[in-house]
């Protein structure tokens, strides 16, 4: 029964215990037509016709974070007797739409309505559409029947990407200079670039005149094997992480991965992104391809030392290394500086996980941007209410000096 149903019945008890009381036959005749007509109303809501199909349309099925989508349902009568009114609800995360059921009119057989509702991607991740929840009452709206269509959707919402300011904080990145045009060193000996032995090189590729000249085993890069390219290192472990929602730390840390992954790949970068170790060497993808990994990866606890060694011995190649981290501890920034070693530029972003839940500002913090900065990185600190594009704008010129204070 519906809560009228309810209210009906309380009514009904009413005048037949006025009728027994007062001796007032016409009280006990009311009651019993009330209750003949919560009967009626029950049983009908038993028997009531619903035989129905659902199509159920989502467009488009991948989001970009604040978009949206229009979902279109479709009922179909296939039985043969109309339906009552109808009140429909389909299960959707209440991250992605505030709507109310929407009511539909009887639907006579062979027919079909539709109702349509639209999703904004306020979350990144995967979210399930449906099932639909299909309610039907009498005509008195006594007494209801619910039932539950089958089917479901799926709908992907990418991370948030943040423009950023034009400019690749990088230098000549494996052999290319910021505009991402190919140069040939003078030397006429085809080497795009030299750089620091790291253990794991080809001894072949050893470049002596610039060893005896530094004196240290320095390498050399073919120009022909050369492409321009980077790699994103993205810590994603919870215990690093605070805060919940779209604006907890470890989601802003995926946004400025997907951030920096769109602007490289927009200058002819060709991107890799670690956000684990890998158990073989990654290849290049897409800016579209990662943005669908960050859109659906889930944080994890990982050995993020594993990961930099295997960044340090050139699994990820050789190119411009960017590191999205929380605040590390003396042995993990330890770690990630060797892991720069081989790369041709090195930039950090380090991620104050206390302030995502009002903490203040972790001198910590400061004090790993620094140590970056006194091995050559460019690095800079990010922290909860700070502009993205601000802190990148920061990196294009920021290197080798001492932070300043940031709010």
């Amino acid at each position: 029964m519906t809560s009228r149903g309810v209210g009906v019945a309380i009514a009904a008890g009413g005048c037949w215990l006025a009728a027994r009381t007062l001796g007032i036959p016409e009280l006990q005749s009311a009651a019993v037509a009330i209750l003949t007509l919560l009967a009626a109303a029950l049983l009908w809501s038993r028997v009531l016709p619903s035989k129905l199909a659902l199509t159920r349309e989502v467009r488009p099925m991948t989001l970009g974070f604040g978009e949206q989508a229009t979902v279109q349902l479709t009922l179909t009568n296939v039985g043969r007797l109309p339906t009552p009114p109808l009140t429909i609800h389909d299960d959707v995360p209440g991250t992605l739409v505030d709507h109310t059921p929407a009511r539909l009119r009887p639907i006579r057989p062979g027919h079909r309505a539709t109702a349509t509702y639209t999703l904004t991607g306020r979350q990144r991740g995967r979210a399930v559409l449906g099932p639909l929840t299909v309610t039907g009452r009498d005509t008195f709206g006594l007494a209801q029947r619910r039932r539950t269509l089958p089917g479901t959707a799926e709908v992907v919402i990418y991370p948030r990407v943040v423009p950023l300011p034009d400019g690749l904080p990088m230098g000549n990145a494996t052999g290319l200079g910021g505009d991402g045009a190919r140069h040939r060193t003078p030397s006429g000996q085809d080497l795009a670039d030299i750089r620091e032995y790291v253990r794991g090189d080809d001894l072949r590729t050893i470049h002596w005149p610039s060893t005896a000249h530094r004196g240290k085993l320095m390498v050399r890069r073919s120009e022909d094997l050369l492409t321009p390219q980077a790699t994103v290192v993205l810590d994603l472990r919870p215990s690093r992480h605070a805060g919940h929602g779209p604006d907890a730390s470890v989601e802003v840390a995926i946004a400025a991965a997907a951030s920096a992954t769109d602007h490289l790949a927009a200058r002819g970068r060709s991107v890799t992104l670690l956000d684990r170790p890998v158990t073989r060497p990654p290849g290049p993808r897409p800016a579209a391809a990662w943005l669908a990994h960050l859109a659906t990866t889930t944080p994890e606890e990982v050995d993020l030392d594993a990961l930099y060694r295997q960044v340090a011995t050139g699994v990820a190649g050789d190119g411009a290394l960017i590191a999205i981290v929380s605040t590390p501890p003396d042995a993990e920034l330890r770690s990630l500086v060797r892991a720069g070693r081989a790369a041709s530029s090195r930039l950090a972003l380090v991620i104050d996980a206390g302030t995502f839940q009002g903490r203040t500002p972790d001198p910590a913090t400061d004090e790993a941007v620094s140590g970056l900065l006194a091995t050559g990185w460019r690095a800079a600190p990010l922290r909860h209410g700070d502009d993205l594009a601000a802190r990148w704008r920061e990196l294009l010129t920021r290197a080798t000096r001492r932070p300043t204070g940031v709010g």
